[in-house]
Protein backbone atom coordinates (compact mmCIF):
# COMPACT_ATOMS: atom_id res chain seq x y z
CA UNK A 1 0.00 0.00 0.00
CA UNK A 2 2.91 2.51 0.48
CA UNK A 3 4.45 1.91 -2.56
CA UNK A 4 1.24 2.16 -4.27
CA UNK A 5 0.82 5.91 -2.54
CA UNK A 6 4.00 6.86 -3.27
CA UNK A 7 3.76 6.18 -7.04
CA UNK A 8 0.27 7.47 -6.96
CA UNK A 9 1.36 11.15 -5.17
CA UNK A 10 4.47 11.24 -7.28
CA UNK A 11 2.56 10.31 -10.40
CA UNK A 12 -0.17 13.27 -9.70
CA UNK A 13 1.98 15.99 -8.49
CA UNK A 14 5.42 14.90 -10.29
CA UNK A 15 7.58 17.97 -11.26
CA UNK A 16 10.61 17.36 -13.62
CA UNK A 17 12.25 18.16 -17.01
CA UNK A 18 8.95 16.23 -18.55
CA UNK A 19 6.30 18.27 -17.42
CA UNK A 20 3.08 18.32 -19.85
CA UNK A 21 1.74 15.62 -18.07
CA UNK A 22 2.39 16.94 -14.69
CA UNK A 23 0.71 20.08 -16.33
CA UNK A 24 -2.32 18.59 -17.52
CA UNK A 25 -2.84 16.65 -14.25
CA UNK A 26 -2.63 20.32 -12.06
CA UNK A 27 -5.21 21.53 -14.59
CA UNK A 28 -7.51 18.50 -13.88
CA UNK A 29 -7.55 19.26 -10.78
CA UNK A 30 -8.36 23.30 -10.90
CA UNK A 31 -10.78 22.40 -13.27
CA UNK A 32 -12.63 19.77 -10.65
CA UNK A 33 -11.84 22.43 -8.13
CA UNK A 34 -13.29 25.22 -10.38
CA UNK A 35 -16.39 23.00 -10.40
CA UNK A 36 -17.11 22.54 -6.75
CA UNK A 37 -16.07 26.39 -6.32
CA UNK A 38 -19.45 27.19 -8.56
CA UNK A 39 -21.52 24.12 -7.15
CA UNK A 40 -21.34 25.55 -3.43
CA UNK A 41 -21.98 29.17 -4.63
CA UNK A 42 -24.70 28.49 -6.59
CA UNK A 43 -26.76 26.46 -3.17
CA UNK A 44 -25.36 29.15 -1.14
CA UNK A 45 -27.37 32.04 -3.19
CA UNK A 46 -30.60 29.30 -4.21
CA UNK A 47 -30.67 28.89 -0.65
CA UNK A 48 -30.46 32.50 0.57
CA UNK A 49 -32.64 33.51 -2.21
CA UNK A 50 -35.30 30.78 -0.63
CA UNK A 51 -34.80 31.97 2.70
CA UNK A 52 -35.44 35.70 1.50
CA UNK A 53 -38.51 35.45 -0.53
CA UNK A 54 -40.39 32.77 2.13
CA UNK A 55 -39.31 35.61 4.63
CA UNK A 56 -41.53 38.28 2.62
CA UNK A 57 -43.86 36.06 1.39
CA UNK A 58 -44.72 34.43 4.01
CA UNK A 59 -43.80 36.46 7.14
CA UNK A 60 -47.01 36.13 9.15
CA UNK A 61 -46.80 32.27 9.28
CA UNK A 62 -45.76 30.79 12.62
CA UNK A 63 -43.37 27.98 13.21
CA UNK A 64 -46.24 25.68 14.01
CA UNK A 65 -50.23 26.28 14.05
CA UNK A 66 -52.76 24.27 16.19
CA UNK A 67 -56.07 24.55 14.92
CA UNK A 68 -59.54 22.11 15.74
CA UNK A 69 -60.12 18.99 12.69
CA UNK A 70 -63.51 20.22 12.54
CA UNK A 71 -64.53 23.84 12.16
CA UNK A 72 -64.81 24.62 15.46
CA UNK A 73 -63.55 27.18 17.86
CA UNK A 74 -60.57 26.77 20.18
CA UNK A 75 -61.42 26.98 24.12
CA UNK A 76 -58.24 28.54 25.65
CA UNK A 77 -59.35 27.30 28.59
CA UNK A 78 -59.17 23.18 27.43
CA UNK A 79 -56.51 20.95 29.19
CA UNK A 80 -56.20 19.36 26.32
CA UNK A 81 -53.97 22.38 24.92
CA UNK A 82 -51.79 22.38 27.93
CA UNK A 83 -49.27 20.27 26.22
CA UNK A 84 -48.69 23.28 23.99
CA UNK A 85 -48.22 25.75 26.78
CA UNK A 86 -45.80 23.52 28.74
CA UNK A 87 -43.44 22.44 26.04
CA UNK A 88 -40.29 22.70 26.64
CA UNK A 89 -39.33 24.33 22.69
CA UNK A 90 -41.92 26.57 22.60
CA UNK A 91 -41.31 29.89 23.77
CA UNK A 92 -43.89 31.65 22.93
CA UNK A 93 -47.94 30.81 22.23
CA UNK A 94 -50.17 33.63 20.11
CA UNK A 95 -54.41 33.22 20.19
CA UNK A 96 -55.90 34.35 16.75
CA UNK A 97 -59.32 34.90 15.73
CA UNK A 98 -60.27 35.06 12.30
CA UNK A 99 -63.67 36.47 10.43
CA UNK A 100 -64.69 37.56 7.06
CA UNK A 101 -65.85 41.45 7.03
CA UNK A 102 -66.75 43.83 4.50
CA UNK A 103 -64.65 47.36 5.29
CA UNK A 104 -66.39 50.42 4.18
CA UNK A 105 -64.32 53.58 3.86
CA UNK A 106 -66.79 56.62 2.10
CA UNK A 107 -68.24 55.22 -0.66
CA UNK A 108 -65.60 52.60 -1.20
CA UNK A 109 -65.61 48.90 0.44
CA UNK A 110 -63.42 46.34 0.46
CA UNK A 111 -63.83 42.40 1.54
CA UNK A 112 -60.89 40.96 3.28
CA UNK A 113 -60.23 38.28 6.34
CA UNK A 114 -59.77 40.11 9.49
CA UNK A 115 -57.40 38.21 11.80
CA UNK A 116 -57.88 38.92 16.05
CA UNK A 117 -54.42 38.71 17.32
CA UNK A 118 -53.03 38.99 20.92
CA UNK A 119 -50.12 41.18 22.31
CA UNK A 120 -47.82 38.06 21.70
CA UNK A 121 -48.85 37.62 18.04
CA UNK A 122 -45.35 40.05 17.04
CA UNK A 123 -43.06 37.94 18.98
CA UNK A 124 -44.46 34.68 17.07
CA UNK A 125 -43.84 36.27 13.53
CA UNK A 126 -41.48 37.86 11.52
CA UNK A 127 -43.91 40.28 9.83
CA UNK A 128 -44.49 43.76 10.77
CA UNK A 129 -45.90 47.09 9.32
CA UNK A 130 -44.57 48.64 6.12
CA UNK A 131 -45.66 52.14 7.05
CA UNK A 132 -47.45 53.26 10.55
CA UNK A 133 -47.87 50.60 13.74
CA UNK A 134 -49.10 47.24 15.09
CA UNK A 135 -52.18 47.38 16.55
CA UNK A 136 -52.02 47.87 20.14
CA UNK A 137 -54.00 45.43 22.61
CA UNK A 138 -58.06 46.61 23.72
CA UNK A 139 -57.87 48.89 21.06
CA UNK A 140 -60.01 49.53 17.83
CA UNK A 141 -57.23 49.56 15.37
CA UNK A 142 -56.11 48.20 12.27
CA UNK A 143 -53.72 46.93 10.32
CA UNK A 144 -54.53 46.41 6.24
CA UNK A 145 -52.77 44.96 3.38
CA UNK A 146 -52.26 47.46 0.82
CA UNK A 147 -54.14 46.07 -1.72
CA UNK A 148 -57.01 46.46 1.25
CA UNK A 149 -56.06 50.14 2.07
CA UNK A 150 -55.89 50.83 -2.10
CA UNK A 151 -59.49 49.27 -3.01
CA UNK A 152 -60.90 51.60 0.31
CA UNK A 153 -58.49 54.69 -0.25
CA UNK A 154 -55.44 55.22 0.54
CA UNK A 155 -56.67 58.52 2.69
CA UNK A 156 -57.94 55.39 4.63
CA UNK A 157 -54.90 55.27 6.68
CA UNK A 158 -54.47 57.01 9.91
CA UNK A 159 -57.80 59.39 8.99
CA UNK A 160 -59.92 60.16 12.17
CA UNK A 161 -62.91 58.73 10.70
CA UNK A 162 -61.23 55.18 10.30
CA UNK A 163 -62.79 52.54 8.75
CA UNK A 164 -66.39 51.00 9.84
CA UNK A 165 -66.08 47.45 9.86
CA UNK A 166 -69.72 45.07 9.09
CA UNK A 167 -70.61 41.87 9.87
CA UNK A 168 -74.21 39.88 8.73
CA UNK A 169 -76.23 40.43 12.37
CA UNK A 170 -77.78 37.41 13.01
CA UNK A 171 -80.28 38.65 15.51
CA UNK A 172 -83.78 39.69 14.92
CA UNK A 173 -84.53 37.69 11.23
CA UNK A 174 -87.87 39.66 11.32
CA UNK A 175 -88.90 41.92 8.19
CA UNK A 176 -89.10 44.75 10.80
CA UNK A 177 -85.39 44.42 11.47
CA UNK A 178 -83.60 47.49 10.02
CA UNK A 179 -80.14 46.54 11.07
CA UNK A 180 -79.33 43.46 9.10
CA UNK A 181 -75.30 44.36 9.81
CA UNK A 182 -73.49 45.11 12.90
CA UNK A 183 -71.13 47.54 12.70
CA UNK A 184 -68.02 48.73 14.55
CA UNK A 185 -65.12 51.63 13.61
CA UNK A 186 -61.44 51.48 13.99
CA UNK A 187 -58.67 53.01 12.81
CA UNK A 188 -56.69 52.01 10.84
CA UNK A 189 -52.73 52.66 12.12
CA UNK A 190 -50.58 50.42 10.01
CA UNK A 191 -50.26 48.92 6.52
CA UNK A 192 -48.11 45.41 5.07
CA UNK A 193 -47.08 44.51 1.91
CA UNK A 194 -45.95 40.42 1.46
CA UNK A 195 -47.56 39.38 -1.83
CA UNK A 196 -50.45 40.05 -3.54
CA UNK A 197 -52.77 37.25 -2.37
CA UNK A 198 -52.09 38.43 1.20
CA UNK A 199 -52.44 42.12 0.86
CA UNK A 200 -55.78 41.76 -0.83
CA UNK A 201 -57.18 39.84 1.12
CA UNK A 202 -56.08 40.02 5.06
CA UNK A 203 -55.85 42.56 7.86
CA UNK A 204 -54.81 42.22 11.35
CA UNK A 205 -57.34 43.57 14.41
CA UNK A 206 -56.69 43.22 18.17
CA UNK A 207 -58.09 40.09 19.64
CA UNK A 208 -60.31 41.79 21.70
CA UNK A 209 -61.79 43.84 19.65
CA UNK A 210 -62.67 41.19 17.55
CA UNK A 211 -64.58 39.24 20.64
CA UNK A 212 -66.46 42.30 21.47
CA UNK A 213 -67.94 43.01 18.14
CA UNK A 214 -68.55 38.95 17.07
CA UNK A 215 -70.04 39.06 20.64
CA UNK A 216 -67.52 35.63 21.74
CA UNK A 217 -66.47 34.72 24.57
CA UNK A 218 -62.81 36.18 25.39
CA UNK A 219 -61.39 32.06 26.01
CA UNK A 220 -62.49 31.36 22.05
CA UNK A 221 -60.07 31.56 19.31
CA UNK A 222 -59.79 29.57 15.82
CA UNK A 223 -55.55 28.75 16.07
CA UNK A 224 -52.76 28.56 18.74
CA UNK A 225 -49.70 29.96 16.82
CA UNK A 226 -46.54 28.53 18.43
CA UNK A 227 -43.00 29.90 18.00
CA UNK A 228 -40.16 27.42 19.01
CA UNK A 229 -36.71 27.32 20.56
CA UNK A 230 -33.41 28.17 17.80
CA UNK A 231 -32.82 24.99 16.43
CA UNK A 232 -35.92 22.96 17.37
CA UNK A 233 -37.40 19.90 15.18
CA UNK A 234 -40.32 21.65 13.97
CA UNK A 235 -41.78 18.45 12.17
CA UNK A 236 -40.40 16.54 15.80
CA UNK A 237 -42.41 18.93 17.90
CA UNK A 238 -45.01 18.42 15.25
CA UNK A 239 -45.34 14.71 16.22
CA UNK A 240 -45.25 15.03 19.63
CA UNK A 241 -47.86 17.91 20.07
CA UNK A 242 -50.39 15.68 17.48
CA UNK A 243 -50.00 11.86 19.29
CA UNK A 244 -50.51 13.97 22.97
CA UNK A 245 -53.37 16.07 21.59
CA UNK A 246 -55.34 12.90 19.72
CA UNK A 247 -57.30 13.19 16.60
CA UNK A 248 -59.36 16.41 17.40
CA UNK A 249 -57.04 18.65 16.53
CA UNK A 250 -54.36 19.74 13.61
CA UNK A 251 -50.99 20.31 14.19
CA UNK A 252 -49.49 21.70 11.11
CA UNK A 253 -45.66 23.31 10.66
CA UNK A 254 -45.18 26.44 8.37
CA UNK A 255 -44.20 24.28 5.09
CA UNK A 256 -47.83 22.45 5.56
CA UNK A 257 -49.37 25.68 5.65
CA UNK A 258 -47.49 26.29 2.18
CA UNK A 259 -47.31 22.94 0.71
CA UNK A 260 -47.24 24.31 -2.90
CA UNK A 261 -44.69 26.39 -2.66
CA UNK A 262 -42.30 24.53 -0.71
CA UNK A 263 -42.97 21.44 -3.13
CA UNK A 264 -42.06 24.01 -6.13
CA UNK A 265 -38.74 25.40 -4.04
CA UNK A 266 -37.90 21.88 -4.08
CA UNK A 267 -38.23 20.71 -6.78
CA UNK A 268 -36.58 23.70 -8.05
CA UNK A 269 -33.14 22.76 -6.18
CA UNK A 270 -33.17 19.26 -6.80
CA UNK A 271 -33.47 20.36 -10.73
CA UNK A 272 -30.13 22.88 -9.55
CA UNK A 273 -28.32 20.28 -8.31
CA UNK A 274 -28.62 17.58 -11.68
CA UNK A 275 -27.84 20.62 -13.89
CA UNK A 276 -24.58 21.30 -11.17
CA UNK A 277 -24.21 17.69 -11.03
CA UNK A 278 -24.39 17.38 -15.08
CA UNK A 279 -21.16 20.44 -15.09
CA UNK A 280 -19.21 18.06 -12.17
CA UNK A 281 -19.16 14.95 -14.54
CA UNK A 282 -17.56 17.02 -17.34
CA UNK A 283 -14.94 18.52 -15.01
CA UNK A 284 -14.11 14.70 -13.90
CA UNK A 285 -13.38 14.01 -17.40
CA UNK A 286 -9.92 16.09 -17.08
CA UNK A 287 -8.70 13.85 -14.47
CA UNK A 288 -10.17 11.03 -16.91
CA UNK A 289 -8.03 12.55 -19.50
CA UNK A 290 -4.79 13.20 -16.58
CA UNK A 291 -5.06 9.48 -15.55
CA UNK A 292 -4.80 7.95 -19.39
CA UNK A 293 -2.02 10.40 -20.23
CA UNK A 294 0.01 9.44 -17.02
CA UNK A 295 -0.41 5.72 -18.62
CA UNK A 296 0.46 6.28 -21.63
CA UNK A 297 3.95 8.24 -20.65
CA UNK A 298 4.21 5.45 -18.15
CA UNK A 299 3.73 2.53 -20.13
CA UNK A 300 7.00 1.35 -20.43
CA UNK A 301 7.77 1.83 -16.37
CA UNK A 302 4.48 0.00 -15.48
CA UNK A 303 5.29 -2.84 -17.96
CA UNK A 304 8.86 -3.09 -15.94
CA UNK A 305 6.87 -3.28 -12.56
CA UNK A 306 4.58 -5.94 -14.05
CA UNK A 307 7.10 -7.90 -15.36
CA UNK A 308 9.59 -7.79 -11.73
CA UNK A 309 5.96 -9.29 -9.75
CA UNK A 310 3.81 -6.20 -9.08
CA UNK A 311 0.31 -7.07 -9.22
CA UNK A 312 -2.38 -5.81 -11.72
CA UNK A 313 -4.80 -4.89 -8.90
CA UNK A 314 -1.71 -2.79 -7.24
CA UNK A 315 -0.66 -1.15 -10.67
CA UNK A 316 -4.34 -0.12 -10.65
CA UNK A 317 -4.44 1.52 -7.47
CA UNK A 318 -2.01 3.44 -8.24
CA UNK A 319 -3.99 4.97 -11.21
CA UNK A 320 -6.81 4.97 -9.12
CA UNK A 321 -5.28 6.62 -6.12
CA UNK A 322 -4.34 9.22 -8.72
CA UNK A 323 -7.43 10.07 -9.59
CA UNK A 324 -8.98 10.30 -6.26
CA UNK A 325 -5.52 12.79 -5.52
CA UNK A 326 -6.39 15.08 -8.13
CA UNK A 327 -10.09 14.90 -7.66
CA UNK A 328 -9.76 15.54 -3.75
CA UNK A 329 -6.94 18.05 -3.70
CA UNK A 330 -8.92 20.80 -6.14
CA UNK A 331 -12.64 19.79 -4.57
CA UNK A 332 -11.09 20.66 -1.10
CA UNK A 333 -9.51 23.79 -2.51
CA UNK A 334 -12.59 24.91 -4.18
CA UNK A 335 -14.81 23.55 -1.63
CA UNK A 336 -12.66 26.02 1.07
CA UNK A 337 -12.63 28.52 -1.14
CA UNK A 338 -16.51 28.80 -1.89
CA UNK A 339 -17.26 28.31 1.39
CA UNK A 340 -15.14 31.54 2.46
CA UNK A 341 -16.52 32.99 0.23
CA UNK A 342 -19.86 33.02 1.19
CA UNK A 343 -19.19 33.68 4.84
CA UNK A 344 -17.60 37.00 3.82
CA UNK A 345 -20.81 37.55 2.14
CA UNK A 346 -22.87 37.07 5.21
CA UNK A 347 -20.41 38.91 7.43
CA UNK A 348 -19.57 42.08 5.59
CA UNK A 349 -21.94 42.12 2.29
CA UNK A 350 -19.62 42.31 -0.35
CA UNK A 351 -22.34 41.96 -3.08
CA UNK A 352 -25.13 44.09 -3.00
CA UNK A 353 -28.42 44.34 -4.50
CA UNK A 354 -28.36 46.59 -7.61
CA UNK A 355 -30.85 49.09 -6.13
CA UNK A 356 -32.18 48.10 -3.08
CA UNK A 357 -28.79 48.87 -1.24
CA UNK A 358 -29.50 44.93 0.52
CA UNK A 359 -26.90 42.25 0.96
CA UNK A 360 -27.32 39.76 -1.57
CA UNK A 361 -28.54 36.72 0.56
CA UNK A 362 -27.25 33.75 0.60
CA UNK A 363 -26.88 30.33 3.01
CA UNK A 364 -24.43 28.28 4.60
CA UNK A 365 -26.56 24.75 4.29
CA UNK A 366 -24.97 21.76 6.13
CA UNK A 367 -27.17 19.88 3.33
CA UNK A 368 -25.65 21.40 0.37
CA UNK A 369 -22.22 20.74 1.88
CA UNK A 370 -22.71 17.09 1.96
CA UNK A 371 -24.80 16.55 -1.05
CA UNK A 372 -20.96 18.33 -2.71
CA UNK A 373 -19.24 15.60 -0.74
CA UNK A 374 -20.80 13.04 -1.36
CA UNK A 375 -21.56 13.74 -5.22
CA UNK A 376 -17.92 14.69 -6.12
CA UNK A 377 -16.46 11.52 -3.85
CA UNK A 378 -19.07 9.21 -5.54
CA UNK A 379 -18.54 10.26 -8.88
CA UNK A 380 -14.81 11.27 -8.57
CA UNK A 381 -14.61 7.45 -7.45
CA UNK A 382 -16.32 5.68 -10.27
CA UNK A 383 -14.83 7.35 -12.84
CA UNK A 384 -11.29 7.00 -11.55
CA UNK A 385 -11.99 3.10 -11.02
CA UNK A 386 -13.14 2.62 -14.21
CA UNK A 387 -10.49 4.81 -15.65
CA UNK A 388 -7.60 2.68 -13.84
CA UNK A 389 -8.81 -0.14 -15.66
CA UNK A 390 -6.75 1.07 -18.58
CA UNK A 391 -3.59 -0.33 -16.87
CA UNK A 392 -5.02 -4.18 -18.18
CA UNK A 393 -4.77 -3.20 -21.91
CA UNK A 394 -1.48 -1.44 -21.17
CA UNK A 395 0.59 -3.82 -19.34
CA UNK A 396 -0.88 -6.69 -21.90
CA UNK A 397 0.78 -5.40 -24.58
Amino acid sequence: MRFTRLLAFRYAFERGKKGAVALISRFAAFVVGVAVFAFFIVLAVFGGLREFGLTFTHAFDPDIVVEKTQEAPLSLNDSVLAPVYEHPEVDYVSATLSQKMMLRFGDQTAFAKVIGVDSLFTKVVDGETMVGEWVQPNAHELVLGIGVLTQLDGAAFDHPEGVTLLVPNKRGQSVLNQQPFRTEKALVRGVFQLGESVDETVAFAPLGMLHAFLRLPSTQADALYLKLSAGADARAIRRDLAQTMGAGYRVRTKAELNPALYKMLQTERVAVIAILTLVLIIALFNVVGAIIMTLLEKKENIKTLYSLGAPLASLRRVFFAQGVLLTASGGFTGLLLAFALVLLQKNFSLVTIPGAYLAYPVALEWSSLWIIIGLVGGLGGLVTWLTSGVVKSVVKR
